[in-house]
């Protein structure tokens, strides 16, 4: 299977569907092979995008009155095909807005509270249960009409893929009950054998990751983007799922803070994460203004237009070089075994291997953003298992060949080591 390098676009963001097939030329020249795309159905009274009011019809701020919205949609996707990338939607099947009209034709696919009356989902946040009064449950386990409400589903997604969408963001996959995934991604693989199922598992333990993978995922989020480079969790949960199904790195999302402002607007602690997430697993995933470093974090219901932030940051160039090591290197496009090298320095500097089928990286990350790290590496001919070693790193690479490592890493800075042989440009 290809690595996905996602661009999540954020719909709300622009302002319509024209607006997006615009930005689809400099999407595909920073090397992303796919766009994902939020939500785009008619929403519930709350205008969020993640309560659906009906599948079938389109949110009215995305689309013009020059064309149908259905044919807009197929011109953008259209548009991506021409430049080889794939568009994925978000599905959204645990729930709908509490005012669909499928509440009144069919109340019966929905859980149900002791009244009777249609159960609203919620969270613990806090000690305190939030609930979500814009939004009301499939009963996707015990509906009396269980196969009227699957068979539904499954034909709302016919109906994308025949438009021409290729694959599934699926929202909240382990809240779904995993028989439900086993038909849906069955049924549907079976007519088009190519869609791609991207589980969305954030807070997952890595027990429901594997129950999960039995049901036909394609791929995962792993949580990279939380980690301090220093927790074991990270590359524990890495090691036990890698083998599942490959996992898609991010460094923010529509659900996170914009990681420029988290980061504190520093620029060196913003490049560490984006080269470090670019690297880690097999995918990657950026989300509309991270490539200029927006601070503004996006929102399902409130964001519009003019939200876009004139920055003066501009990362594309930089995204671009990333993702061009990230493909002609294999352990970095593939969901590698990590190996940690034991050095010196391990409280500031992290030292890895990442191996695929006998080809071997070997990466250093300064941990500290704020001062310089030495390193020393006697053999990184011995470390590597081959000869003729060179400097593949995103900035401020050496020419010459390499068999030890006596170099001062600048803060925040990755460097990237492979045998010249296995460095192969498409």
């Amino acid at each position: 299977m290809k690595p996905l390098y996602i661009y999540n676009l954020f719909p709300r963001l622009y302002k319509n569907a024209k607006e997006w097939e615009k930005n689809i030329t400099k999407i595909s020249n920073m090397g992303f092979n796919c766009i994902y795309l939020n939500p785009f159905h008619y929403p519930g009274f709350s205008g969020s995008l993640y309560a659906p009011k009906d599948y079938y019809e389109y949110h009215p701020l995305f689309f013009s009155k020059v064309k149908s919205p259905d044919e807009q949609l197929k011109d953008f996707i259209d548009a991506c095909k021409e430049k080889n990338i794939d568009v994925f939607m978000d599905l959204v099947v645990n729930h709908t807005s509490i005012d669909c009209p499928l509440i009144k034709d069919h109340k019966e696919w929905y859980v149900l509270g002791e009244d009777g009356d249609v159960k609203r989902p919620g969270a613990w946040e806090n000690g305190h249960y939030i609930t979500w009064g814009d939004l009301a449950t499939f009963n996707l386990d015990t509906s009396p009409d269980r196969e009227g409400l699957w068979n539904y589903l499954l034909n709302m997604c016919l109906h994308y893929l025949k438009m021409g969408f290729k694959g599934f963001r699926c929202d909240a996959a382990y809240q779904v009950p995993n028989e439900f995934w086993v038909f849906l991604i069955s049924k549907i693989k079976s007519e088009f054998p190519e869609t791609v199922f991207l589980a969305e598992t954030l807070g997952c333990m890595p027990v429901q990751i594997q129950v999960l993978s039995k049901c036909g995922f394609d791929y995962i989020f792993n949580s990279s983007k939380w980690w301090n480079f220093n927790d074991s969790w990270c590359l524990e949960q890495y090691s036990l799922t890698r083998n599942i199904a490959p996992s898609v790195s991010f460094p923010e999302t529509h659900d996170t803070p914009r990681l420029f402002e988290e980061v504190g607007k520093n620029e060196i602690a913003f490049l560490q994460r984006l080269y470090f997430e670019a690297i880690f697993s097999q995918g990657f995933m950026i989300i509309t203004g991270f490539e200029y470093g927006f601070t503004k974090k996006v929102n399902v219901v409130d964001s519009k237009p003019e939200d876009w932030e004139d920055t003066g940051r501009d990362y594309t160039k930089k995204i671009k070089n990333i993702l061009a090591i990230k493909n002609a290197l294999k352990p970095l496009h593939e969901e590698s075994r990590i190996e940690i090298i034991d050095q010196s320095n391990w409280m500031n500097i992290f030292c890895f291997v990442k191996e695929w089928e006998g080809e071997r990286v070997l990466l250093l990350l300064n941990k500290d953003i704020n001062n310089c790290q030495k390193i020393y590496l006697e053999n990184i001919e011995a470390i590597l298992r081959d000869t003729k070693i060179k400097d593949f790193s995103p900035e401020e690479r050496t020419n010459n060949f390499v068999k030890t490592i006596d170099i001062t890493l600048r803060p925040g800075e990755l460097k990237i080591f492979a045998p010249e042989k296995n460095y192969k440009t498409k």
